[in-house]
C-alpha cells in the first residue's frame, strides 16, 4: 500500500501541547495525531520494536488493554 505524508505547521506552544498529550497517553506523536484525526495509529515502525503478547509483562498487558479501550472510545465518539 502506498503512503503519503501530510505536513502542517503549528507554533512552538501547540507542538509542546501535542507532545505532552502524546506522552501522557503513552503513544508516539504521530499515532496521537492520527487518532485525533480519526485515523488508526500505525504503531511501531520497525520489526525490532514489535513485541508479542507473550513477551509482555502484566503491567504492559494492562497498559495495552487500557490503550485499546481508549482507542475504541475515541472511535465510538467519532462515529
Amino acid at each position: 500500500m502506498a503512503s503519503a505524508t501530510i505536513t502542517f505547521r503549528v507554533d512552538d506552544a501547540e507542538r509542546e501541547e501535542l507532545v505532552s498529550r502524546a506522552e501522557r497517553e503513552k503513544v508516539n506523536l504521530s499515532d496521537y495525531i492520527r487518532v485525533r484525526l480519526g485515523l488508526r495509529g500505525q504503531g511501531s515502525v520497525g520489526d525490532a520494536e514489535i513485541q508479542t503478547d507473550s513477551q509482555l509483562g502484566p503491567s504492559d498487558q494492562a497498559q495495552l488493554a487500557d490503550h485499546e479501550r481508549r482507542l475504541r472510545a475515541l472511535e465510538a465518539y467519532r462515529s
